[in-house]
This record gives C-alpha cells, structure tokens and sequence, in this order.
C-alpha cells in the first residue's frame, strides 16, 4: 500500500477514508480520491489505483464522463490501469482466470492482460 499511496503524493492528489454507498470516486476539482472506509485494505488499494486511473487520464474530461459511451470508455481505462498496476506489482505473476473471475470482467480482458 505505501507504494500507492506515494504514486498518489508524486501526482498531488489526496486521499480521504470515509463512510461512502459505493467503493470510492475522485473529484477532479479538489484532487482528491475519496475511498470507502469499511473496504479491506486490499480492496481499497484497488479502488484507489482505479480512481488514479482517472486522476491521470481523464482529468480534462470529468464534462464528458456522464455521457455513457464516454463514461464506459474511461471506466474501462481506469480498469486496465489498476490491473497493469497490480500485474506490474506482481512482477507479471499472476493467474488469468482467477483475475478474471474475481474482478467479474467480460470477455476480452484475458486479451489485455497479457
């Protein structure tokens, strides 16, 4: 977890824990990422690298994100960076189907995971 949470103070943006319905979001205009606190530390460390996702790649496209096509586009961009985060963490070690099966992707990622 350290690891994220330098990415996050080299990128300037800041984290807050707090009680949230979903798993977390980022607010562009205050950079910072809000996480749900009652997420076990290896869930939050991924919904952080997925909001980081956003904070890096969408950040002048936060008008855009409630149009669904877009929406999707940039959900699925900050999907694939938290994934090559983790892979890249594990040194590529890793089991496809179990990746697939526990962060419930469709197919086609098997594709962008390797």
């Amino acid at each position: 977890m350290d690891s994220v949470l330098d990415l996050l103070k080299r990128n300037g943006i800041e984290m807050i824990l707090i009680t949230l319905d979903n798993n977390g979001y980022y607010d562009p205009s205050l950079k910072i990422i809000f996480i749900n606190q009652s997420l076990n530390e290896e869930k939050q460390k991924e919904v952080i690298l997925h909001e980081l996702g956003h904070a890096l790649n969408h950040k002048d496209l936060s008008a855009l994100y409630n149009k669904p096509t877009f929406r999707f586009k940039m959900e699925n961009e900050a999907t694939s960076f938290m994934m090559k985060s983790l892979i890249d963490e594990s040194e590529g070690h890793f089991n496809y189907s179990d990746v697939i099966e526990n962060y419930n992707l469709g197919i086609g990622w098997e594709c962008k995971l390797k």
